[in-house]
């Protein structure tokens, strides 16, 4: 089982980034003690694997795109015998930081109570320039 740890930065948090987030507490742990296998996911980017109604990036917004992301996160994590919860570490590559509350809407009911380390960075670009978000996981089964 893994050990997820604040090691003291909700009492940091504070009313400020509460108020900035929406968020009463971090959504994310500061610390994860994992047991077991690592298992790495490579970043994901929209559309969901094995769709067949996607259409093009650029027709498709930041929501839609970060949902397809986590949808695809959980498709991998599933292939390789676990669950969300498995998911101790997530990096987050977004091209418009001044939107990030709506990939944490997204994040936040994704993952609900479980609360892996992350790491949420602005990017130029990605691989496709019509992408607008990639996001990649590490998890311990």
């Amino acid at each position: 089982m893994n050990e997820f740890l604040d090691a003291g930065l909700d009492a940091f948090w504070g009313e400020t980034l509460a108020a900035a987030t929406g968020s009463e507490r971090p959504p994310f742990s500061a610390v994860v003690k994992a047991p077991g296998h690592a298992v790495y996911l490579s970043g994901q980017t929209y559309p969901v694997i094995g769709s067949t109604d996607a259409v093009a990036p650029a027709l498709v917004d930041l929501r839609e795109q970060t949902e397809a992301c986590l949808q695809n996160l959980d498709r991998l994590i599933t292939a390789a015998g676990g669950t969300r919860t498995d998911i101790v570490k997530v990096t987050i590559f977004n091209t418009d930081m001044s939107r990030q509350q709506v990939v944490n809407d997204a994040y936040a009911e994704f993952f609900g109570d479980h609360r892996p380390a992350r790491s949420h960075v602005e990017v130029s670009r990605l691989a496709d320039p019509d992408l607008l978000i990639e996001i990649e996981a590490i998890a311990s089964l």
